[in-house]
């Protein structure tokens, strides 16, 4: 299969009999160099092979016809794919094999499943749907999946919101989630010319690195909550968006007259702290 050619990747399509889905997010990298590039960066940060992680398993959301799939495929690491559309999960079976560990559905429901049957893998990759990026990388974190390291190829806007500084605009309830438990980096950015079919928006390389002081599941969803909250009305200063938190913010040591963009994710942490399970909307 030439994951380079256009023409070959819709005679694939067309003889498979697949449409492509635009709710699935199916936009295939076509410029070899962006593969390479990437496959090359996931081969530096996984663990050495003395690391006593190096055997677990490299997982893929959202391989689609399998044009980074090949080159990981190259790696000596099990490698785990998590696929939705059921016609494209028969492709790739007649491209590279039957043995190949395929989770077949949607990944906020399958990723879940497969962490609590085949424990933590070393790393999580893919070329992210841009309308459902978010929940999966919120899913990880909040259900407290120990991830390593995890390298997504995402819409650029929202690789910035991963990334984002206390006090810009795109600061934001996902990034105090993410930046509680990861380090973040954008890698490179990739042009809409790498894609079949060709996106409308750019695209970014983000790598997630944890950290090592990962917050107990309990209190990352706590700081989830009151960051979501907080940010739902992001305007307007905490002791409105945050009020039934008032004694808890002081406790904090935290000035209401804020506004949310205003508290690093340290902060969040600490006013989540103070806030007893009890006072947890259910």
């Amino acid at each position: 299969m030439n994951h380079n050619s256009i023409s070959d990747i819709r005679q694939l399509l067309e003889e498979s009999g697949i449409a492509l889905k635009k709710r699935f997010g199916q936009n295939f990298l076509v410029d070899q160099n962006v593969r390479e590039r990437i496959a090359a960066l996931i081969r530096r940060e996984l663990p050495p092979a003395a690391a006593p992680e190096a055997t677990t398993e490299l997982w893929e959301i959202g391989p689609g016809i399998g044009s980074l799939t090949e080159l990981l495929l190259q790696i000596d690491v099990p490698v785990r794919l998590f696929e939705i559309d059921h016609g494209i999960i028969a492709v790739l079976r007649r491209l590279y094999g039957d043995d190949l560990m395929i989770e077949a559905g949607d990944f906020l429901t399958t990723g879940l499943a497969a962490f609590r049957r085949h424990g933590s893998p070393a790393m999580i990759v893919g070329n992210l749907p841009y309308s459902s990026a978010s929940s999966m990388v919120a899913r990880i974190v909040e259900e407290a999946m120990p991830v390593g390291k995890m390298v997504f190829l995402v819409q650029t806007e929202f690789a910035q919101r991963l990334c984002a500084e206390v006090g810009k605009k795109d600061y934001s309830a996902l990034s105090v989630l993410v930046q509680n438990h990861y380090d973040t980096e954008i890698a490179f950015s990739v042009g809409g010319g790498a894609f079949y079919p060709r996106p409308e928006v750019g695209s970014a390389l983000i790598v997630m690195r944890e950290k090592a002081d990962r917050l107990p599941p309990a209190l990352t969803r706590t700081t989830s909550m009151v960051a979501r909250t907080a940010f739902s009305q992001r305007r307007k200063a905490l002791r409105n968006s945050l009020k039934a938190y008032r004694t808890e913010l002081a406790a904090a040591g935290i000035d209401a007259g804020l506004r949310p963009e205003r508290l690093s994710p340290a902060d969040f942490v600490r006013l989540a702290r103070e806030i007893t399970p009890d006072r947890i909307p259910s």
